[in-house]
């Protein structure tokens, strides 16, 4: 919690949005992150990376950088990005399990409703509140021993 305190007080959304996760570049010292094209990154021998990418699906130091400032703004030590809604969606939903119980905003968009409520309801026994969270007494009502 001391390191948290103290990077809060260092630190602020401004600079962090500018500088977290972006060191300037190790070979040239460019300030701006580069933008890391490359589908897969040497190996020595297979299985034995020379850094710690081995392919841009799994990451690489553009996405890392992103991550790092991304969490960055809300002090948290991990972010976490994806290519799409849905890749981000089936990332949450795949920590639940059944009888587990979730809150979800109540206009969320239409595929995740839809998910929820005609696949992970029926199929998985997912318990799912939709409420107006904007209002946190209702939020709060919402939550119950096994929400997650």
């Amino acid at each position: 919690m001391t390191e948290l305190l103290t990077k809060v007080t260092q630190s602020h959304f401004g600079y962090n949005a500018i500088h977290e996760g972006q060191p300037p570049e190790s070979v040239h010292g460019s300030v701006n992150v580069p933008i890391h094209l490359s589908t897969t990154f040497a190996q020595s021998e297979p299985g034995k990376v020379c850094s710690k990418y081995d392919y841009s699906r799994c990451g690489n130091p553009t996405l890392t950088a992103f991550q790092e400032c991304l969490a960055s703004l809300d002090y948290g030590k991990y972010g976490e990005v994806f290519s799409s809604g849905c890749g981000a969606t089936t990332t949450m939903f795949s920590l639940v399990k059944s009888s587990d119980h979730i809150i979800c905003i109540d206009d969320v968009y239409g595929g995740t409703n839809r998910l929820i409520n005609k696949v992970l309801k029926p199929q998985y026994n997912i318990d799912c509140d939709m409420v107006d969270i904007t209002n946190i007494e209702t939020f709060k009502k919402a939550i119950k021993p096994n929400t997650k």
